[in-house]
């Protein structure tokens, strides 16, 4: 068996691989998250490596090989950069608009119409939809007294 013929169709178990990944990447950071100290993370003193820097590695593994496989079936790069786009971006503007719109508004501290007049809530919402020029993963009033104050996404 070829490892291409494993790539092809549906049925190839990288959904359950990319759960299983993202899973062990949110176990990662949640030592971070609720300590402040990202070397908290119990396989960090252990192997000297993470769950999480080991999920990514797995993440670049399967999706090198459905995103190339992908393009292999594409007509032209100019149509896998269409597919990719579709595939991406409808994702990523649901999350943005869901964050800023609707739940971030229930939790800032600031008033309404502060938080969405703040210059740091439309850098967040345009620098994100266009991830041209890097991101932001703060939004103002929120979470001031995490250790990571006024973080809302560090995923994206």
């Amino acid at each position: 068996m070829m490892l291409s013929s494993v790539t092809q169709g549906r049925n190839n178990n990288f959904n359950l691989v990319r759960i299983v990944a993202a899973l062990a990447v949110l176990v990662t950071h949640s030592f971070a998250l609720s300590s402040g100290n990202p070397d908290d993370e119990p396989l960090r003193q252990t192997l000297d490596m993470t769950l999480g820097s080991i999920a990514v590695d797995v993440f670049f593994v399967t999706s090198g090989l459905l995103v190339t496989a992908s393009l292999l079936r594409s007509e032209s790069v100019a149509a896998f950069a269409w597919s990719r786009c579709l595939r991406i971006f409808p994702g990523l503007l649901v999350m943005l608009l869901l964050t800023v719109f609707v739940v971030c508004p229930l939790f800032t501290t600031l008033p309404l119409v502060s938080y969405l007049l703040d210059l740091q809530t439309r850098t967040y919402l345009i620098k994100g939809a266009t991830l041209v020029a890097g991101i932001v993963d703060r939004l103002p009033g929120l979470f001031e007294n995490n250790p990571y104050p006024g973080t809302v996404n560090g995923s994206l």
